[in-house]
């Protein structure tokens, strides 16, 4: 991969933590005036879209290295629909731990059936 600047390097790091392009080129040290426009040139440039890809890569890594976080996070996101009531959501994440924790079995592929047959045009 081709270098970026000090600079850019900073934009990237911003837009990771943030995923907003006008506060990380705000925090990179771009003119105010343009924002916006630099955000967006920012996140064309292939150079900086490949690094954001690859501070991601790295974060997910850090952030997901055992199955005790994943399954520590899922239950935060639990306790949390539970009290906002959105029963939907914390159904789901008991869904994704019992998977993470290898309690679920996958569910076979649903049997074909056979089309009914079309009725005939005879009028006997």
């Amino acid at each position: 991969m081709a270098r970026i600047d000090s600079r850019q390097e900073r934009f990237c790091r911003q837009f990771v933590e943030t995923a907003n392009a006008v506060a990380a080129a705000r925090a990179a040290g771009y003119t105010s005036r343009s924002l916006r426009a630099t955000g967006y040139r920012l996140l064309r440039n292939p150079r900086i879209s490949e690094r954001i890809a690859e501070l991601q890569r790295e974060t997910a890594q850090a952030q997901c290295q055992s199955i005790e976080i994943l399954l520590a996070k899922l239950e935060s996101i639990f306790r949390q629909a539970c009290e906002d009531h959105q029963y939907h959501v914390a159904t789901r994440a008991v869904e994704l731990q019992a998977k993470l924790a290898g309690l679920t079995r996958a569910r076979p592929a649903p049997a074909l059936r056979s089309p009914l047959p079309k009725p005939s045009n005879d009028n006997t």
